[in-house]
């Protein structure tokens, strides 16, 4: 007996070659013969009943071909913008980050993160403050997080994209922050 996994394997296989199968349908019962009457002894001798395969002899395939499927374009998502909060929290640090106060300027975006999580700029926001800190790797792993969070939001991808750029390229990484320029450019056309 095949193990279990094997089985539904099996089934799967033909379920997905789009085979039909039928349903097992036990081979017809022999009709009973009337004794031979004949005036011999001996055993009465009856040819046997022929017995039809139910099963066809080529797969029967349903319906149309399957298809490959025809990717579809991404939504185009609403730009992302700060909640009032955000909006104020956000002016605090930039204003922090003019004065020279950094730690300030990230106590304030930290306040605004925790407001609103997943908000990409507010993410953008913080990868600047750590690239004027010159944390150019953390300011590109805050540049690649606002980028996952804006799917379909090319204005803030692009955004995205240039801070990650100009991380690349504050580490010497230019043939990189050239690419991620290039898709920044191209983002900021669409």
């Amino acid at each position: 007996m095949l193990p279990l996994s094997r089985t539904f394997v099996a089934i799967a296989l033909l379920a997905s070659a789009g085979c039909s199968l039928q349903p097992f349908q036990p081979p017809p019962s022999p009709t009973p013969t009337k004794p031979a009457t004949h005036g011999g002894s001996g055993p009465v001798i009856s040819e046997p009943p022929t017995v039809t395969s139910t099963m066809p002899s080529e797969p029967v395939i349903q319906g149309p071909a399957p298809s490959i499927p025809v990717p579809r374009e991404r939504p185009k998502a609403a730009p992302a913008t700060f909640s009032p909060a955000s909006k104020a929290l956000v002016s605090q640090a930039q204003a922090q980050r003019k004065k020279g106060d950094l730690p300030g300027a990230a106590g304030s975006l930290d306040r605004a993160l925790r407001i609103e999580p997943n908000n990409p700029l507010l993410w953008i926001e913080m990868g600047r403050l750590r690239m004027d800190q010159r944390n150019f790797a953390q300011a590109e792993s805050m540049g690649r997080k606002a980028l996952s969070m804006a799917v379909g939001d090319n204005r803030t991808q692009s955004a995205a994209w240039q801070l990650i750029a100009d991380s690349l390229r504050a580490r010497g990484k230019n043939p990189q922050a050239q690419e991620a320029l290039e898709k920044a450019q191209q983002l900021s056309v669409e």
